[in-house]
């Protein structure tokens, strides 16, 4: 395929800190035009020169339709990583897909998520709920069938204003879990508190360079929209999640969000919530490396009916090149026709095995690897070796 007849991934935010990195991994991969658009031509046109001849620059206000609409012209799938959607209430995202154009948002725009049309609209829900979704069919995949879950996930790094938005609105759709994190039990909540919080001692069979601090740090008990919606599908009798958060700023925060946060539809009081939120994750990371951790664990059967235990760990030490890769990935997959028409989040459409490969392909300093074991034997590693770890 030459690229003059290359499929068109239009990027609104294309120079930009996520629509950068997304911008670079499919370059990177080839096969695609770029169509970098910003409020800046100066930047956009430097910001293309350093990707070569499959991308141009182009000059877009996705506040203005006229303007967006110039902008999708030819584009087979808009990437929205400039973090108006939510601001525009879901506007941005009605216009491309009346277009005849797929949509990729990287921030939950809060409108509906009721299906309009032939094109495929995907939303990024926030890191730690698109985590929650997408490794239980990480480990799931292959399996005859699965049975429980649990896992955890912790992070320390700057979180963008746009991202904190799809952050907060996950926490509006998550359900705080102070029991046992059964799904049947999440509408009630058993009638408990609103938040669990415990000291994370870490087991010793988690010692690796993913592993998160010894001591004592905010450990909140969820169950996300993105697991809840995974553990209906893949029948799972129990799931568990758990988000291990360094602080003290973030967790203070969280916590009177959780009081006293702004009512649906108080739009510009969220958008200042998200900004307090990033500014206590850079005061929470200042001084530190940045990092993501994730851990899983699946109890299922494989199609042989033996039982097996399957883990996942996920560690890499560059937060935005991660939202990067989930951004990539997925505008790949839309474009590629692999996601059905609809209103969909992130978490269930990421290719179970092929983002983990995407991941250690792209970030430097990553590990991704998944290992299997037989009820009351030892463990193997299952995922291939020169694809577990990138070295830095």
């Amino acid at each position: 395929m030459s690229i003059e007849t290359a499929p068109m991934i239009g990027i609104l935010g294309g120079y930009g800190r996520v629509g950068a990195a997304a911008a670079r991994f499919l370059a990177d991969g080839g096969g695609y035009r770029l169509r970098i658009g910003g409020r800046s031509a100066d930047r956009a046109w430097r910001f293309t020169r350093r990707l070569g001849d499959c991308a141009e620059a182009a000059v877009v206000d996705a506040r203005d339709s006229q303007s967006l609409m110039h902008f999708v012209r030819g584009c087979d799938t808009v990437l929205d990583c400039s973090g108006t959607a939510f601001s525009l209430r879901g506007r941005v995202r009605a216009a491309v897909l009346a277009a005849g154009v797929h949509y990729v948002g990287m921030t939950d725009d809060g409108g509906s998520r009721t299906p309009s049309g032939p094109c495929s609209a995907v939303l990024f829900t926030g890191l730690s709920g698109t985590l929650a979704g997408w490794v239980p069919r990480w480990l799931a995949d292959g399996l005859d069938s699965a049975t429980r879950f649990s896992g955890w996930w912790g992070g320390l790094g700057a979180i963008p204003p746009h991202t904190a938005v799809s952050c907060l609105l996950g926490k509006r759709r998550a359900v705080d879990l102070p029991g046992d994190g059964h799904p049947e039990d999440c509408p009630t909540c058993d009638g408990q508190g609103s938040r669990g919080e415990e000291t994370l001692d870490v087991p010793q069979a988690l010692a690796s360079p993913a592993e998160p601090p010894a001591h004592a740090v905010a450990v909140r008990r969820v169950l996300p929209e993105e697991l809840r919606q995974q553990a209906y599908l893949l029948r799972l009798r129990e799931a568990r999640w758990h988000e291990v958060l360094k602080g003290p700023g973030v967790p203070a925060f969280l916590d009177r969000f959780a009081l006293r946060g702004p009512a649906a539809g108080e739009d510009r009081a969220l958008m200042a919530a998200a900004r307090e939120l990033a500014r206590a994750s850079l005061r929470d990371a200042a001084g530190s490396s940045p990092y993501q951790v994730m851990y899983g664990t699946l109890d299922g059967t494989r199609a042989d009916g033996a039982g097996v235990r399957r883990s996942a760990l996920l560690h890499c030490t560059d937060v935005t090149g991660l939202v990067g890769v989930f951004a990539s990935i997925t505008a790949h997959e839309v474009t590629r026709g692999r996601v059905p028409s609809g209103v969909h989040v992130m978490a269930a459409t990421l290719p179970p095995r092929d983002t983990a490969d995407w991941i250690v392909r792209h970030l430097p300093r990553t590990t991704a690897r998944t290992t299997e074991v037989p009820t009351g034997e030892p463990g193997r590693t299952t995922t291939a070796p020169p694809a577990a770890r990138r070295p830095g």
